[in-house]
Formats: structure tokens, C-alpha cells, sequence
């Protein structure tokens, strides 16, 4: 339980900005938890909104674009040994991101909201989405070392490309 909670921790502390990915432990075991976890959590949020066959589909794709992307991104910039810190980090961080927006998806696809309730609602997501933005690039930045702003407009890039591919 000490350990779990010292790998918690750490995904804390890379969503505080207060550690990169390189402060992970290259764990194979846990990068393959992280990716369960990671899919478990897309496949919440995608049934919310579409069929179970489709939101299946759509997380194994969403967990494999991580995977192939980051992996592109690590390998093209010579930093292909960073792969499984950084992939752990961003699966970490995207659970830890993934858990309340799962209620706020949820809630703002109700009917009878207030329209003060659902704005109230749709800026809790956004705030969560921009934070999420924010680390993600904190995570490539360490990991591809380039500045903030690359890492920011990567970000932006792979989350146009994700979206893409899944809508």
C-alpha cells in the first residue's frame, strides 16, 4: 500500500508541476496499469455519450493513438528510452483528470438543468481540460526537452488529432 501511495503521490506532483515523468520509476508492470486504468476511464466517459460497442472501440483507439503518437513524438526526437515514463506519466495523469470530468460529462448531458447549472458545469470542464493541457505539456517538455510553448502547441496538435480520429 506504501507504494501506491508514493506512485500516487508522484502523479500529484506532475499534475502540481512539482515533478516531470523522468521522477517515475521505469516500471513496466506499471505502465500496463496505468493503461488499463487510462482505458477504463476513456471508456467511461465515451459511454456516457455513445453505444457500448462504440465507446469500447473508441478507448482501445484513444489508448493506442497515446501510445503511437508519444511513441512517434519520443522517437523522432531521439528520446525513445523516456518511452515508458512518459507514457505512465500521461496515462497517470489522464486518470487523475479523467475521474471528475466523468461526473461533470455525465451531469451536463442531463435535461432540466438551470442554465446557470450547466454553465457552472461547462466551466468546471473547462478548467479541468485546460489544467489537463497544461501538464500534458509539462510532460512533453521534460520528456522531448523543448520549451513550454513547443510543448503546449504539440499538446494542442495531438488533442486536434485525437479528436479527429475518434469523432
Amino acid at each position: 500500500m506504501n507504494s501506491l501511495n508514493i506512485i500516487a503521490r508522484a502523479f500529484f506532483d506532475i499534475c502540481r508541476l512539482r515533478i516531470g515523468p523522468q521522477d517515475l520509476p521505469s516500471s513496466k508492470i506499471l505502465l500496463g496499469l496505468t493503461l488499463i486504468i487510462y482505458t477504463t476511464i476513456s471508456l467511461m466517459l465515451s459511454i456516457i455519450q455513445i453505444s457500448l460497442a462504440k465507446a469500447l472501440l473508441s478507448a482501445i483507439i484513444d489508448t493506442s493513438l497515446l501510445i503511437i503518437l508519444i511513441g512517434s513524438l519520443l522517437y523522432i526526437a531521439s528520446r525513445a528510452a523516456r518511452f515508458t515514463q512518459t507514457i505512465t506519466a500521461l496515462a497517470g495523469i489522464n486518470i487523475i483528470f479523467g475521474i471528475p470530468t466523468i461526473p461533470l460529462v455525465f451531469m451536463i448531458g442531463q435535461k432540466g438543468l438551470s442554465n446557470n447549472q450547466a454553465d457552472l458545469l461547462v466551466l468546471l470542464l473547462f478548467v479541468v481540460v485546460i489544467w489537463n493541457f497544461i501538464v500534458y505539456a509539462h510532460i512533453l517538455r521534460n520528456s522531448l526537452e523543448i520549451p513550454m510553448f513547443a510543448s503546449f502547441a504539440l499538446t494542442i496538435l495531438i488533442s486536434i488529432l485525437t479528436f479527429s480520429v475518434l469523432n
